[in-house]
């Protein structure tokens, strides 16, 4: 028998993302206890790569570091990364969870971000989990690293060690809140967007990446082939999506996404030309609409709806060729650009996993069932705003016990 909505609960959340960070904040701040279960390094989720935020460009790690600090610091809220949920055994007072955590290389109670090992690293394995983590800690990628071990010899807490196991963890929780977000497909298996062939063809995360402010580029806007200014850059919408051989569903957020970058391109670079090729926009936020349209009035930034058939790079490798259709022209065209990004293959973080026999059952997309209680891109695709407002909407849920 589940507890009555005025008792105190004990509530496992699935994912440390925008979603699940929000809906652990306001629980703690209900009363209740939070297991915050997230299988990356740190808490933040996609949120922590992205450089900017729509429609109001701030910074994104500004907002996302302050609730990260204030989940770690509730003691309300256990938060467990490096960890993933095996199974789910409901009882007649509430969940059983079995969790397996893995055992990072830098133990992060001792790390003191010193950056010893990075200085001593050969293959550049070791780096800080990102710019803006809290606590600030280095990371290993064990995975691609060698058998130098300069890393352990420099450490000065000993902070380092390869031969850490994994570990299982029994969980008990009363309600289970998925938030589990998203993650990028590959897009190598869609030939014709030439994704992998050349360096200049990206998806839209990895030049998110690439053109952040605390990035390596320090924002600059340049070729990953030649580090050169690039005179042109196109955006590919709905790659990957819509499209029943990979994800049929809209992603919903990439409209904005891709907005959001010909934008910043344009005020970090004028002399940039960009366009964007688009099947509809969805500019359906607060404010979204004028944002989009704020800077196009003869800025440089050019929108065509239409789809390419073909993206691949030139004899040589100096520029992509990109054959689509203009179908407001009703034109045919075939042009060159020196990037490509490639925006829209995205999908909840649980639809490639195999599921445990007890967890909540997925629709034929991947998604959470509605008969559970979710938040975030694992329940819809969801930008960061509607991401915060089903999260708090599936905690009073919770609270609540009503639907």
């Amino acid at each position: 028998m589940q507890k009555k909505a005025d008792q105190k609960k004990t509530v496992l959340v699935v994912g440390g993302g925008v979603a699940g960070i929000s809906a652990a904040l306001d629980l703690a701040g209900n009363g209740h206890r939070v297991h915050l279960v997230e299988r990356g390094h740190d808490l933040g989720g996609q949120v922590a790569r992205l450089d900017k935020f729509y429609p109001t460009d701030h910074c994104a790690f500004c907002p996302l570091w302050t609730e990260i600090r204030r989940c770690k610091e509730s003691e309300a809220i256990a938060v467990h990364t490096l960890a993933r949920v095996e199974s789910l055994e409901m009882r007649e007072q509430g969940y059983r969870i079995a969790v397996v955590k893995s055992a990072p290389v830098v133990d992060p109670e001792l790390c003191i971000n010193c950056g010893r090992c990075e200085a001593a690293c050969p293959k550049g394995v070791a780096r800080p989990i990102w710019e803006h983590a809290y606590p600030p800690v280095y990371l290993i990628e064990g995975a691609h690293c060698g058998d130098c071990r300069s890393c352990v010899e420099v450490c000065p807490t000993k902070a380092i060690a390869f031969d850490r196991e994994e570990r299982p963890i029994e969980l008990d929780a009363d309600e289970v809140i998925w938030a589990a977000g998203f993650e990028e497909v590959s897009l190598e298996p869609l030939k014709e967007y030439g994704w992998g062939t050349h360096p200049d063809i990206l998806t839209s995360l990895e030049f998110e990446a690439w053109k952040a402010e605390a990035g390596e580029n320090r924002g600059k806007i340049l070729r990953r082939s030649d580090r050169s200014v690039p005179r042109s850059i196109l955006f590919v919408q709905c790659a990957g999506a819509r499209d029943l051989r990979l994800l049929p569903h809209c992603s919903a957020v990439c409209c904005m996404h891709a907005l959001k970058q010909a934008q910043w391109v344009k005020r970090r670079n004028p002399s940039i030309d960009c366009v964007i090729l688009y099947t509809d926009l969805r500019a359906v936020g607060r404010d979204y609409y004028e944002y989009a349209l704020r800077d196009f009035n003869g800025n440089g930034i050019r929108l065509v709806r239409g789809r390419s058939s073909l993206i691949t790079p030139l004899p040589g490798g100096d520029g992509i060729a990109v054959k689509y259709e203009d179908t407001l022209a009703g034109t045919r065209e075939i042009r060159r650009f020196d990037m490509v990004i490639l925006n829209g293959n995205l999908r909840p973080s649980l639809a490639s996993k195999p599921a445990p026999a007890s967890r909540p059952e997925l629709d034929g997309e991947g998604f959470v069932a509605p008969a559970s209680v979710s938040c975030g891109f694992v329940m819809e695709p969801a930008d960061v705003t509607e991401s915060a407002i089903q999260a708090a909407s599936a905690a009073l849920r919770t609270i609540t016990g009503k639907n």
